[in-house]
């Protein structure tokens, strides 16, 4: 067997999760996973660990071989290594077996450095295909970033308010009550407005439990404030990404590509996203047109005597609405389908504005029409 061969097969084996190797591969993956865990886990009992380690110990070593095979043919089968050795995940696999290796480089127990095994439980990630949803973590921070002049200005406000209601307490209660300084005050002042309450300092007086009310209620207020500008900022981000894709699926479509950038910026204003599921039918024959669908991504099938498939950055439903009739065939989801939907009224407004517009959809609906 040749080289190419051999690092396809294991290819298949290691990232092919829709054959019958590389499923068992996850399966078999996923087991030593967990099995590894709830050694890392059971270690870190002291009663466990002084009954049991050496074999715990045993265990891990066993496991840690595995996974560093594993490791090295991942590199050995993977079509762009560099990019697997330096991806997130690629670099988790690697931090999960060097613990045990430095037991060998370094004398005497490494302390809580090895319990850095537990990322092992994010390669899940990885086995049930959820590594996509990890993008919603680049785009949190994303948020983060457009929120920080917000958030700076809520933390400064928040330490004045932490300071002022401190020493307002330390005047109050005084160090008779236990707010010996205007610093025990301070940290006071964070466990109520957090609505922690640890109670190891409360107030003594009305007037001191008045203010620890009003802090209380102070708190929960402001600590919904930052969530509120942070899923401001994250749904702003996601807005604004559909735009951009939508705006680069209009002007790759030859009907709108002669088109100013002015008018293409108008119709993706007026386009409805619309995410269809296999084998739904968007419309019948004999339907009344009253939109055109553009294809973001997926494929549709126009069922007549040859069916025709359609895919990305195809569009259909102008022939109807040019002609003004019915639906001349069924159109059906034929995989998971993303559409831009343009209404029949947004169109009419469009077609006023650019004329050039209603003659490209006519050209286009005489040309399908034959």
């Amino acid at each position: 067997m040749s080289k190419d061969i051999l690092r396809d097969k294991l290819r298949e084996i290691i990232f092919g999760y829709r054959t019958r190797s590389g499923k068992i591969f996850d399966i078999v993956l996923l087991a030593a996973i967990i099995l590894s865990l709830i050694g890392v886990i059971m270690d870190s009992d002291k009663e466990i660990h002084n009954k049991y380690g050496s074999l715990l110990f045993t265990i891990e070593w066993i496991f840690t071989i595995i996974f560093t095979i594993e490791y090295i043919l991942r590199i050995y089968s993977s079509r762009t290594r560099r990019k697997y050795i330096f991806s997130g995940l690629g670099i988790i696999d690697l931090l999960s077996i060097i613990p045990m290796y430095l037991t060998l480089i370094i004398a005497g127990p490494i302390g809580h450095l090895s319990d850095i095994r537990i990322l092992r439980l994010i390669r899940v990630f990885r086995i049930f295909r959820l590594a996509p949803y990890l993008k919603s973590g680049h785009r949190m921070q994303i948020a983060l970033r457009s929120s920080r002049p917000k958030i700076i200005v809520f933390i400064l406000y928040i330490s004045l308010v932490v300071v002022v209601l401190g020493t307002l307490m330390y005047i109050v209660e005084g160090q008779k009550n236990g707010f010996e300084s205007i610093a025990d005050s301070i940290y006071w002042a964070v466990v109520t407005l957090t609505t922690v309450g640890y109670g190891d300092v409360t107030p003594v007086s009305d007037l001191g439990k008045l203010i620890s009310s009003f802090a209380m209620f102070l708190g929960i207020a402001m600590f919904a404030l930052p969530a509120a500008i942070l899923a401001s900022a994250y749904y702003e981000d996601i807005q604004k990404r559909n735009f951009l894709v939508s705006l680069e699926a209009i002007t790759e479509i030859n009907l709108f590509s002669n088109l100013p950038i002015g008018a293409i910026t108008k119709i993706n204003s007026k386009l409805e996203p619309l995410v269809l599921p296999a084998k739904q039918i968007i419309f019948e024959k004999g339907d009344i047109a009253d939109a055109l669908y553009i294809i973001e991504f997926g494929s549709v099938q126009v069922e007549i005597e040859t069916p025709v498939i359609l895919g990305s950055g195809d569009y259909f439903g102008e022939t109807g609405l040019i002609s003004q009739a019915e639906r001349n065939a069924t159109i059906s989801v034929l995989e998971e389908v993303k559409l831009l939907k343009l209404s029949k009224e947004s169109l009419d407004e469009l077609s006023e504005e650019y004329p050039a517009l209603f003659e490209d959809l006519k050209r286009s609906a005489a040309d399908r029409t034959g």
